[in-house]
């Protein structure tokens, strides 16, 4: 009895944390991640080689509330690069043709609540 009302006070007190300050469980890009009125950024830096070269961006989720912004550019541009923005449900591929360079992919969520499964790489178009 006293391990289950331990496991409702840690219950209550991740919901409450949840609810003031946000939260996100997962790891992303191997699992769909979690958020909970989650406002953050998550930046990834990819290493675009070769002729042909482009960035693979695969975001698939639904928010129930909030949104999800994916933001492609070139490291140290400080103007924004190609901006994509989601909300309720959502499952798309963005293909964007680059440069041999260094580039930050930048996913920003504002009081998200919901599942998102995020993917980023780059790649090289062989055809």
């Amino acid at each position: 009895m006293r391990s289950l009302l331990f496991l409702a006070l840690i219950a209550a007190g991740v919901y409450f944390y949840a609810e003031r300050f946000g939260l996100a469980v997962g790891y992303a890009p191997f699992t769909p991640v979690l958020y909970w009125n989650y406002t953050g950024e998550l930046r990834n830096q990819v290493r675009a080689t070769g002729t042909r070269a482009f960035i693979k961006v695969i975001v698939e989720g639904e928010l129930r509330k909030g949104s999800l912004e994916v933001e492609i550019r070139r490291s140290g541009q400080s103007g924004p690069g190609l901006v994509k923005r989601y909300q309720g449900r959502f499952a798309e591929e963005i293909r964007q043709p680059v440069d041999a360079s260094l580039y930050d992919v930048i996913f920003r969520f504002k009081e998200a609540r919901g599942q998102v499964r995020m993917d980023w790489v780059a790649a090289r178009n062989e055809f």
